[in-house]
C-alpha cells in the first residue's frame, strides 16, 4: 500500500488527474459490463416472456374454473345396470357406437371396434356410453383415415 501511495505521491497534478479520470472510466466500463448489462438483458428476456406467461396463466384460471365447475357435477350414476354381456348381445352398444362390433372381454369390460367412423360421433358415443351405461373408456387406440374426420378405433371400455 506504502507503494501505491509513494507512486501516488510521486505524480504531477496533471498526471494525477488523467490516471483518476482512466480509473473512473475503467470503473464504469466495469460497472457497464458485469451489472448493467447483464440485468438488461434479463429485464428484455422477461419482457418478452412477460405476454407467454399471461396466457399460460389465463389458461391455468380458465382450466380451474373448468375443473370447479366439473366437481360440482352430481356424481354419474348409470341410467342401466344391465350386465356387459346383455348390453353387448342385445346390440345396445352397437347403437351407441354406429358401424361398431363389441365383444365381451370379461364381466366388466367391453371391446368396441370400428373400422370407420366419424371422430365426431365417436366422441359422443363415448360419453353416451358413459352416461347410458357406466361405462368408462380403459384403453383407447384411434388413428386417422384418408377422408377427413373419419377414424378407425378399437375401444376398451369397463365399468367401475
Amino acid at each position: 500500500m506504502n507503494a501505491l501511495a509513494a507512486y501516488w505521491r510521486s505524480r504531477s497534478v496533471p498526471e494525477r488527474r488523467v490516471l483518476a479520470s482512466l480509473g473512473a472510466l475503467g470503473a464504469a466500463i466495469l460497472f457497464v459490463a458485469l451489472a448493467w448489462l447483464p440485468l438488461e438483458r434479463a429485464r428484455a428476456r422477461l419482457s418478452a416472456e412477460t405476454p407467454r406467461l399471461e396466457g399460460a396463466i389465463a389458461t391455468l384460471q380458465r382450466q380451474a374454473e373448468e375443473v370447479k365447475r366439473v366437481r360440482a357435477l352430481p356424481a354419474l350414476t348409470p341410467s342401466s345396470a344391465a350386465p356387459l354381456a346383455s348390453l353387448v348381445s342385445s346390440g345396445a352398444l352397437t347403437r351407441t357406437f354406429p358401424g361398431a362390433q363389441a365383444a365381451l372381454v370379461d364381466d366388466r369390460r367391453v371391446r368396441v371396434s370400428a373400422s370407420d367412423a366419424a371422430y365426431g360421433t365417436l366422441l359422443e358415443a363415448i360419453a353416451a356410453a358413459q352416461s347410458v351405461h357406466g361405462l368408462r373408456v380403459e384403453s383407447a387406440r384411434i388413428e386417422a383415415l384418408p377422408a377427413g374426420g373419419r377414424v378407425r378405433a378399437e375401444l376398451t371400455l369397463a365399468r367401475a
